[in-house]
């Protein structure tokens, strides 16, 4: 059995980090989203700008998340085409 070619190695981890790394944000996001009941004005406007940093993070995350996955899926088909010339056709 032939090894894979490190670019698959490579884009695959790509991909997996492209997928896990909005979820900490995001996870962030919804538990930071739930206001405060009847609460004084500093803590709404507090926890306002809590919210608004939260959802930055959360896009900052995204916008790298889609850089990896471009990468990874570049890495992918890099490697797919780079395989050794005596395992295609083979099962």
């Amino acid at each position: 059995m032939s090894r894979p070619h490190p670019a698959l190695i490579a884009g695959v981890l790509l991909l997996i980090a492209a997928c896990v790394l909005p979820g900490i944000p995001f996870a962030d996001l919804a538990g930071k989203s739930l206001p405060y009941q009847d609460a004084p004005p500093h803590l709404v406007e507090q926890h306002a700008a809590e919210v608004a940093a939260t959802e930055h993070r959360l896009l900052v995350a995204a916008a790298i998340a889609v850089v990896l996955a471009v990468l990874g899926v570049t890495a992918l088909v890099h490697g797919w085409r780079q395989r050794r010339p005596g395992t295609r056709g083979r099962r």
